[in-house]
């Protein structure tokens, strides 16, 4: 593999990490609500879904693998743990997927406000629906670039909406042993935090959910009156 990856392995590196974050994120909060049986868990769950390394410059961490099986094979590890570690404290805890969902929707909101300074966006960028999915897409992990992931359904600046007709996380989801419903129902509230990081009055719904027993996925941004 050439040391030199062009831009979109980086992006899709960026994705991951992302996904890494909000694990760690969900993990912080089950130590504080939990103590030490959230460290017992924890040491279990890594034993059979070691830790990330993604501090690792990507270059190393693909080594000779073919970029694009490299890349995947970080997703299918990064969505699988989290699934598992999810799975592991919602066994033992009721209340474990509301402190999940909780700590997923603030770690979004964090990251929509990271978005407005990193990309140095305006006001009008923030509280237009169309720019504010555009630019959640550059964080939110929704498969490989040939993956079929959200499709904009139809956008504006006032209201966006996106589909998806599969769930490319769901495999991993039930690989780690973890309920469709609750993976499904974490990952939208990263995205209505985000969606409320980048504007307070950017509001988010799941119209329909294949986790739900819909044909089809159905999301929208919109403006808050």
């Amino acid at each position: 593999m050439s040391l030199v990856l062009g831009p979109i392995h980086h992006w899709m590196y960026g994705k991951i990490k992302t996904t890494e974050a909000r694990e760690s994120a969900i993990v912080s909060a089950f130590k504080t609500k939990y103590g030490a049986e959230a460290d017992k868990i924890l040491e279990q769950v890594y034993k059979k879904y070691p830790k990330s390394t993604v501090n690792k410059p990507l270059e190393e961490l693909l080594a000779n693998k073919p970029i694009h099986q490299g890349i995947q094979s970080l997703i299918v590890e990064a969505e699988t743990r989290e699934a598992a570690m999810i799975a592991a404290f919602c066994a033992k805890f009721k209340d474990a997927a509301t402190i999940a969902a909780e700590a997923a929707h603030k770690y979004g909101i964090s990251c929509g406000k990271e978005a407005i300074k990193n990309k140095g966006l305006t006001p009008a960028d923030c509280s237009n629906t169309a720019k504010v999915f555009e630019v959640m897409g550059e964080y939110l992990c929704d498969g490989m670039p040939c993956d079929r992931g959200a499709q904009v359904v139809s956008e504006s600046e006032k209201s966006t909406s996106w589909d998806h007709e599969s769930c490319v996380h769901e495999p991993y989801w039930k690989e780690a042993g973890a309920d469709f419903l609750t993976m499904c129902n974490i990952v939208n509230e990263w995205i209505a935090g985000f969606g409320e990081g980048m504007h307070s009055h950017i509001g988010y719904k799941r119209e329909k959910a294949l986790a739900t027993g819909d044909a089809s996925c159905l999301s929208n941004f919109t403006i808050k009156s």
